[in-house]
């Protein structure tokens, strides 16, 4: 965290999580207070820290996600699903975030669908519809309730685990669009999304991570 960025107090939902772990970690890092959202606090282990609040929280019981958020927070959504019967999970994960009337949102979406969708080929996006199911409305349904109420979505391609290499977020518009979508690292994802939070104004974005020759 610079000398100019002022400290933060960031939500990070579904804390637990591949993407989650690496969000809280950065915002420790950036020297932010960090509120991580799971569904058994008690079971945490991942991280250890004066500025690291654990909570007790399920998407399905709004009031439990509302108990970690503030006006002032930052919420910053890792939240995915393990399994196609968990359709739905987003939705209502979305809908509990913005219940609780966070001073901004930064949610993890899926390059390819819904509003991204002509970001890739035709017969991909297809591809995308058929192999995530139910979750696919779940997804888009989620992104837009984040979007119409003024907050930001982050559409990346597919995750990995590899080195993250420096990446920013462009606007959908800036983004070539490809057949497939690149692979991007979790690690980068987070980072971007960090970077997001942040920033301000916030207002309503579509963002997509695209890997830059900067470094720091």
């Amino acid at each position: 965290m610079s000398a100019t960025t002022p400290l933060l107090r960031i939500v990070v939902l579904g804390a637990s999580g591949a993407t989650g772990q690496h969000l809280v970690d950065g915002a420790l890092a950036r020297g932010h207070e960090v509120h991580a959202i799971v569904r058994d606090a008690a079971r945490y282990s991942h991280s250890t820290s004066a500025r690291l609040t654990v909570h007790t929280g399920v998407v399905h019981d709004a009031a439990s996600i509302a108990a970690a958020i503030t006006p002032a927070s930052i919420v910053l959504s890792g939240l995915g699903l393990r399994s196609k019967k968990q359709a739905g999970t987003l939705t209502a994960g979305a809908r509990a975030v913005l219940a609780a009337r966070p001073h901004h949102v930064v949610w993890l979406g899926a390059i390819g669908t819904g509003r991204s969708a002509t970001a890739v080929g035709r017969l991909t996006h297809r591809l995308l519809k058929a192999g995530f199911g139910a979750e696919y409305d779940d997804k888009t349904t989620a992104d837009c309730l984040i979007l119409d109420a003024q907050h930001t979505v982050i559409h990346s391609g597919p995750l990995n685990d590899r080195p993250a290499p420096h990446y920013e977020a462009l606007p959908l518009s800036s983004v070539r669009r490809r057949f497939f979508p690149a692979f991007t690292p979790r690690q980068a994802v987070a980072q971007v999304m960090l970077d997001e939070a942040e920033k301000g104004p916030h207002s309503a974005s579509l963002l997509v991570p695209q890997k830059t020759d900067r470094t720091h």
